[in-house]
C-alpha cells in the first residue's frame, strides 16, 4: 500500500521536476520510503520525458530491495504501485518456469515479469487490489491501470500530449499545468449522490481510471481500455441450490481471507459486529496462527452504536478486541479535517467514524482486513426492500401514477417523495435512483445550471446496462459499480491511507464478486431474509442471537454531534456574497434547497441535506481559497 505519481510528455514541457511536490503530497500513503525517477527518451523521431514518484508502505519485503520506482533487471521496466497482489507467490513460480529471475520477494516485482511475459494479458491474472504506472522503454510506452473493483484510486489528467498521474487529486494540483476549473455537471451529481461518480471527478480536465481498466501513452497518443469487466459472464453455471451457493462461496470466501492474511507486518481488522465484517473476522481465526486483533467504534446515541454487538462476537471468537467511543468533540475535530483528508468533495458523513477507527488500528497495527461490498454483493440495503416494494405501482396506469406524483411535495419523506414523483415513469432505474438521491433535479439546476443536472449518470446508465432480468439485481450491479469504488471505496481508502494503514476487503476478491453477482435473487434474498448465504456461513461460527437485530449503518448522527457546527458553517460558506463571489453555486437556488431542506421529515435528513452543500463549499475553501480548517 503506498502512493505513486508521475508525468510524461514533450521534453522540458511534461514537468517531471513536478513529480516530486507531487510525490510529497501523498507522504501520508507511505511513511517508510520516498523515491523518484526520470529520463528522457525519443520516439517517433521527437523527444519526450518521463518521470515516476513513489512513497511506500512497506508491507511484503521490508528490505531495501522493495524500494519503488523499481525497475526490471535489465533496466527497460520501471514501475511505481500501490497495493498488493494476493496471488503474487503463484505467479513468480510460474514465471521463473518461463525463465524470470528476481531479485527480491516483493509482489512489485512480480508485476513487471508478468507484464515482461505477457503484455497486458498480465492484468486478468492479478489476484488483488492495485494502480500503478509502468515504463516500457522498450516500447516507449506507458501503461497505467486499476483492479477490477476499483479498490485502489488513480486520477490522471491530460493536456498537449502530456499526461500526469497519481494515487490522489491533491497530487495532480501539485502539477504546474494543473487544470482547477469546476465541472458543474459532476458538481451537480456530487449534491445529489453525495460523491462524484466516475470517470468524472469534480474538475473538468481531470478524470479517474474506472475499475478494471487501463490506459497506454505512446508518443503523446492515449489509449483505453479494458481487462475485466462486472458485466462479464461468469465462466462457470452459477450454483443451483441455496446449499451449493453457500459452499462455493465459503470456499471462495475462506481463500481470499486466507490470501488478504499474507503481511510482514502485524495484522487486524475492523469488526463492527454485523453481518459482513463478523464473518470475515470469523473466517480470519480459523486461519490465524495468532489471536485475532479486532477494532470498533462506538456512539453514545443507541440509534448509531454497534459496539455492544462487536464485543459479544469478538467475545464468542476469542479475539483481541478494542473499541473506541466517539465523543462529540472528537466527531467535530475529524470534521475539522475533512477537506484536507479528501481530495475531492465528499460528504458520506461515516467518514468520520471510519477516520477515528483507521486511527486507533494503526496504533496497533499496519494492515487491516474490512467486510466491506457484503451490501451491495447481497443486497443487503434498505433501498433495495423499498424498491422491491414499489415496483408493483408501476403497474397502475400511468394516469394515476403520474397524478399521485403531483401529490409528491406534500409529502415530507424526502426518499418518498422523490419515488413517488417517478412513479410516473416506466423507468425503473430512475426510481431506484430517486431513492437514494439527495436532491431533484430542479433543484440542482437551480444551484448549478443546467449542466448539474442532466438527466442521467453513472448510476442511472450503469443500472440500465446491467445483465439482470429483476430490477432489484440491476440496483445492486450498479451500486457495485459505481457507489461502491467511488463512495465506500474512496472514504475507507482516504481515511486509512492518511493514517499509513492498508485496508482489505475480502469480499471484493474478483472471484467472490463474480459469484455473488451470478446467484439469483431468490438465493441473495432467501424467504425474504437478507444476505442469505453470507448468513448462513456467519451462523456456522457465531450464534445466531448475537447477529439477528436490524441493519444499522456506519454513519453518525451529524444533527447532534455537529448541530452548532452546521449553524455557524451555513452562515459562512453559504452566504449569499460569498456564493456570488466564488460562482459555483447560484445563491437564489441555494437558499430555495435550504426552504426544502427543512421540510424533511427529521433533524437528521434535514442536517444531511445541507452537509453536501457544506462539504464542497469547505472543500473549496480549503483547496482553492487557501483558507484554513
Amino acid at each position: 500500500m503506498c502512493g505513486f505519481s508521475g508525468a510524461v510528455g514533450p521534453k522540458g514541457k511534461a514537468g517531471v521536476e513536478d513529480v516530486e511536490r507531487m510525490s510529497e503530497a501523498l507522504a501520508h500513503r507511505g511513511p517508510d520510503d520516498a523515491g523518484v525517477w526520470r529520463r528522457d527518451f525519443e520516439s517517433v523521431g521527437t523527444p519526450w520525458e518521463i518521470a515516476l514518484g513513489h512513497r511506500r508502505l512497506a508491507i511484503i519485503d521490508l528490505s531495501p530491495l522493495g524500494h519503488q520506482p523499481m525497475h526490471s533487471v535489465d533496466g527497460q521496466l520501471s514501475i511505481s504501485f500501490n497495493g498488493e497482489i494476493y496471488n503474487y507467490r503463484e505467479l513468480r513460480a510460474e514465471l521463473v518456469d518461463l525463465g524470470a529471475s528476481f531479485r527480491s520477494e516483493s509482489d512489485t516485482e512480480v508485476i513487471l515479469e508478468a507484464y515482461r511475459a505477457w503484455g497486458t494479458d498480465c492484468l486478468a491474472r492479478f489476484n488483488g487490489m492495485f494502480a500503478f504506472g509502468l515504463w516500457d522503454a522498450r516500447r516507449a510506452t506507458l501503461l497505467l491501470a486499476r483492479d477490477p473493483l476499483g479498490i485502489k484510486p488513480l486520477y490522471y489528467q491530460l493536456a498537449n500530449g502530456m499526461l500526469f498521474f497519481g494515487s490522489e487529486l491533491g497530487a495532480l494540483r501539485r502539477h504546474r499545468s494543473f487544470d482547477p476549473r469546476i465541472d458543474h455537471g459532476a458538481l451537480g451529481r456530487f449534491l445529489r449522490h453525495g460523491f462524484v461518480p466516475g470517470p468524472e471527478t469534480i474538475y473538468a480536465a481531470s478524470r479517474r481510471l474506472m475499475p478494471g481498466d487501463f490506459l497506454t501513452w505512446h508518443a503523446g497518443r492515449v489509449t483505453l481500455g479494458s481487462f475485466w469487466r462486472l458485466v462479464d459472464p461468469p465462466q462457470e453455471a452459477p450454483p443451483a441450490s441455496f446449499d451449493a451457493a453457500v459452499a462455493a462461496l465459503e470456499q471462495l470466501l475462506g481463500d481470499a481471507v486466507e490470501r488478504q492474511m499474507i503481511s510482514d507486518v502485524p495484522l487486524g481488522a475492523f469488526l463492527s459486529g454485523g453481518i459482513d465484517s463478523s464473518t470475515v473476522v470469523a473466517l480470519m481465526c480459523e486461519r490465524a496462527r495468532h489471536t485475532v486483533r479486532t477494532f470498533t467504534i462506538g456512539f453514545e446515541d443507541p440509534a448509531y452504536d454497534e459496539s455492544a454487538s462487536a464485543r459479544e462476537v469478538a467475545r464468542h471468537l476469542k479475539t483481541d478486541h478494542m473499541e473506541l467511543r466517539v465523543t462529540r468533540g472528537e466527531a467535530r475535530e475529524i470534521a475539522l479535517q475533512l477537506p484536507a483528508l479528501y481530495d475531492e468533495p465528499f460528504a458520506d458523513s461515516s467518514a468520520i467514524p471510519t477516520t477515528l477507527l483507521s486511527r486507533l488500528t494503526r496504533r496497533h497495527v499496519t494492515v487491516a482486513l474490512s467486510g466491506d461490498g457484503g451490501d451491495e454483493l447481497f443486497g443487503g440495503y434498505r433501498q433495495y426492500g423499498r424498491f422491491q416494494q414499489l415496483r408493483p405501482w408501476l403497474r397502475l396506469p400511468r394516469l394515476l401514477r403520474t397524478t399521485l406524483g403531483t401529490l409528491a411535495p406534500w409529502v415530507p419523506h424526502q426518499g418518498a417523495r422523490y419515488a413517488l414523483r417517478h412513479l410516473g415513469s416506466h423507468d425503473g432505474a430512475e426510481l431506484a435512483n430517486s431513492l437514494i438521491s439527495g436532491c431533484e433535479p430542479e433543484l440542482l439546476e437551480a444551484m448549478t445550471g443546467p449542466s448539474g443536472a442532466l438527466p442521467t449518470d453513472a448510476q442511472l446508465d450503469t443500472f440500465r446496462a446491467a445483465p439482470a432480468s429483476e430490477e432489484v439485481r440491476r440496483a445492486m450491479f450498479a451500486d457495485a459499480r459505481v457507489y461502491l469504488p467511488d463512495d465506500i471505496l474512496v472514504k475507507v481508502d482516504r481515511a486509512s491511507m492518511s493514517v499509513a494503514l492498508e485496508a482489505r476487503v475480502p469480499i471484493l476478491d474478483y472471484r467472490v464478486v463474480r459469484l455473488a453477482l451470478s446467484l439469483p435473487l431468490s438465493i441473495i434474498w432467501r424467504d425474504g431474509i437478507t444476505k442469505a448465504p453470507l448468513r448462513e456461513i456467519l451462523y456456522r461460527r457465531v450464534p445466531r442471537s448475537l447477529i439477528e437485530r436490524s441493519k444499522q449503518g456506519f454513519g453518525i448522527p451529524i444533527d447532534a454531534l455537529l448541530a452548532k457546527e452546521l449553524t455557524s458553517w451555513t452562515e459562512r460558506y453559504l452566504a449569499p456574497a460569498r456564493l456570488r463571489e466564488e460562482g459555483n453555486l447560484d445563491p437564489e437556488g441555494v437558499a430555495s434547497f435550504l426552504a426544502e431542506a427543512q421540510r424533511r421529515s427529521t433533524p437528521q435528513a434535514r442536517a444531511e441535506a445541507v452537509w453536501r452543500l457544506i462539504c464542497f463549499q469547505r472543500w473549496f475553501a480549503y483547496n482553492h481559497r487557501g483558507e484554513g480548517l
